[in-house]
């Protein structure tokens, strides 16, 4: 096994979790823009 294998696989998961955060902030912004609520019309 190569010396370096905890620090390749540490590098690894710290790219997939930079690309999750990143897509998990885009799609929590997207959906909070789409959601207007309409006026209460009862008031």
């Amino acid at each position: 096994m190569a010396d370096n294998f905890l620090e390749t696989h540490r590098a690894e998961y710290e790219k997939r979790k930079a690309r999750w955060l990143k897509k998990k902030k885009y799609s929590f912004a997207k959906i909070r823009l789409s959601s207007d609520k309409p006026e209460d019309e009862s008031l």
